[in-house]
């Protein structure tokens, strides 16, 4: 599954007329010009074919999340009735969004995805014949990562899809996204947990929330297990890579007399030994995964990048 990547100079050599294409601002607080080419190649739309793609990606997404909110409004009284059922229903919305995002990308962002492991993982990934990547995880997995940029959530998502494991996938989130408009209520159907980055606030609702995913149903797509799969996503760094998160860890490095990261920020502890903590006995595994992307350039220990920068 593993390819090798050329080297920007053999990128050069390759193609005179290389220029380096400007940086988007992505939320992962750098900008400038990329060391080599997009991966993608050149832009293969002019303004007007990407205005029309841009309208066609809006009316799609926003069609989708209004008939899968609407979907979860119908089976929402299933809750009072049967909660096997009403948990089962949810689960099947919830892998109905997994396949918008993953069609989402493959039309309009299709992407290159290397992906690799160590010996840890060795069996539990695999390429089929079509070239379509199946992943063997646990049914029940913690699931930490790195926290680049916006879109990193859309990537391990798609992960869980090659494992069918995308309607059994849990967030936690920061609190103020539960009220956007048809995503937060979609959420909220799906049990995502919302924290206010108050513990004192948070530590109630969050240890509630994680009972609540030690629990066993029966019916359609529960567990070949005792309990209720379960991909509890987490983002230890509690932010993205962006300026101000940047910026933040150095403060915390130089309070706490710590070396500051090049590619990633120092992570919060509390809410992912709490988490350990209170669902240990139901959860053997924890996956440690690193998202990097091509383009992005490293920064020095506490540098601050601003925006605009080489």
């Amino acid at each position: 599954m593993g390819e090798s990547a050329m080297s920007s100079s053999t990128l050069k050599d390759e193609n005179p007329q290389y220029v380096p294409e400007p940086l988007p601002d992505l939320g992962a607080g750098v900008a400038g010009k990329a060391d080599e080419p997009h991966p993608g190649g050149k832009v293969k739309h002019g303004g007007f074919n990407q205005s029309l793609r841009m309208l066609a990606f809006g009316l799609y997404f926003i069609s989708c999340l209004v008939s899968i909110n609407i979907t979860q409004i119908i089976g929402a009284p299933l809750y009072f009735i049967n909660k096997d059922y009403f948990y089962a229903y949810m689960a099947m919305t919830k892998q109905s969004f997994g396949i918008v995002i993953t069609f989402m990308t493959q039309w309009w962002s299709p992407t290159v995805v290397r992906i690799s492991g160590d010996k840890s993982v060795r069996g539990q990934l695999r390429q089929a014949k079509d070239g379509r990547l199946e992943c063997h995880f646990p049914e029940r997995i913690v699931l930490i990562a790195n926290h680049q940029l916006y879109s990193d959530w859309l990537y391990l998502w798609w992960i869980a899809y090659t494992n069918r494991m995308h309607g059994h996938i849990f967030i936690i989130l920061k609190e103020s996204l539960k009220y956007l408009p048809l995503i937060g209520p979609g959420m909220l159907f799906y049990r995502f947990i919302f924290l206010a980055r108050n513990w004192a606030k948070d530590k109630p609702r969050f240890q509630y929330r994680l009972q609540k995913l030690k629990g066993e149903h029966a019916g359609p797509l529960s567990s070949t297990q005792s309990l209720d799969p379960m991909w509890l996503m987490i983002f230890p760094e509690g932010t993205n890579l962006s300026n101000n998160g940047r910026a933040a860890s150095k403060r915390w490095a130089d309070k706490e007399g710590l070396e500051d990261l090049r590619h990633q920020l120092l992570p919060r502890s509390t809410g992912l030994l709490f988490t350990l903590q209170e669902l240990k006995g139901t959860v053997d595994w924890v996956y440690d995964c690193t998202v990097a992307y091509e383009g992005i350039p490293s920064v020095s220990p506490g540098a601050h990048r601003e925006s605009g920068a080489d």
